[in-house]
């Protein structure tokens, strides 16, 4: 194998990282130029993120079992890198989930509360790699 299965981890967590990011940097254009295009690049980065988000979840849990332990005792979830990237996956899936059902009308949520909602999210997803960082002493 090319790669010890620590090492994907390392390799995956790039691509949510990027995704997400860039979906709220769309919405933000979205909200500023009223563009319907945009709007649909942020949700196709979002839908992306989500995705990557759970293979990267998934190899986080394998590479904590065999190099760290953290997720042991996962909470509180300030301080544990693992529990605060689910949590924020999670809410990056409900701002996915919400943006796609409004943009097929079943919802009626104002944009300037989605892309709050969204700004609180990504803040708190990079928190989140931030900390994940540090525990792999790379800050």
């Amino acid at each position: 194998m090319i790669y010890e299965k620590e090492m994907f981890h390392y390799l995956l967590i790039h691509f949510p990282i990027a995704l997400f990011i860039t979906g709220y940097l769309f919405d933000l254009l979205s909200f500023f130029k009223k563009n319907i295009i945009y709007n649909t690049f942020s949700l196709w980065n979002l839908g992306m993120g989500v995705f990557w988000a759970i293979l990267t979840i998934i190899s986080g849990f394998i590479t904590d079992k065999s190099l760290y332990g953290h997720m042991e005792s996962p909470f509180p979830i300030w301080t544990t890198h693992g529990t605060h990237m689910i949590i924020a996956s999670i809410l990056l899936l409900t701002i996915f989930i919400i943006k796609y059902l409004k943009s097929k009308d079943k919802i009626n949520l104002s944009l300037k509360v989605i892309i709050a909602l969204h700004t609180l999210a990504v803040i708190f997803f990079v928190h989140g790699t931030h900390i994940g960082a540090k525990l792999a002493d790379r800050l």
